[in-house]
């Protein structure tokens, strides 16, 4: 098969956000391919979508941030069709990896589920690395509702409707 990356445009939303529902569905997370999301992350020159035959077959949505010392592209979401499109996340990824280093920016930062061992195997494969840190999260008021629906009601361990202390 012949898959190849190319920036994410907001006319790929419904494929996109087809991908998404799936994916997010298989690892408990929230939907990130809402309008205003995609039309941000189009902007961004870190977003594309993996294309080969039969249309879109993954997606990355990044965007470079500044933490006070260096710039990092961070990935919120790589996801193809579960179980995952090897060849569709690895363009994904050369993709990504080269628009960061064209922009000046040599720190990546690719977040996946732990679950998800696709992206886990794509990413080692192009030589990511998995970081020595766990990432804990707290999500209050109404968001933390929307966030444990999501998860199919798991999550009650971190989210807290009523506490903000």
């Amino acid at each position: 098969m012949d898959t190849h990356a190319r920036p994410l445009e907001p006319e790929d939303a419904p494929a996109i956000d087809e991908i998404d529902a799936a994916y997010a569905a298989a690892y408990g997370l929230e939907r990130r391919t809402g309008t205003a999301s995609l039309r941000f992350f189009a902007r961004t020159g870190h977003a594309f979508v993996a294309e080969g035959e039969g249309g879109i077959r993954g997606f990355v949505l990044a965007q470079a941030v500044f933490d006070g010392e260096r710039p990092t592209v961070v990935a919120g979401r790589l996801a193809s069709p579960p179980p995952g499109d090897d060849e569709a996340l690895r363009a994904l990824l050369r993709a990504l990896t080269k628009s960061a280093y064209d922009a000046g920016v040599y720190d990546l930062r690719v977040e996946v589920p732990a679950a998800d061992a696709a992206g886990g195997a794509a990413l080692e494969a192009e030589r990511f690395g998995a970081a020595p840190a766990t990432v804990y999260a707290r999500h209050l008021g109404s968001r933390a509702a929307a966030v444990a629906a999501a998860a199919g009601g798991a999550g009650s361990g971190w989210v807290e409707e009523d506490d903000h202390g």
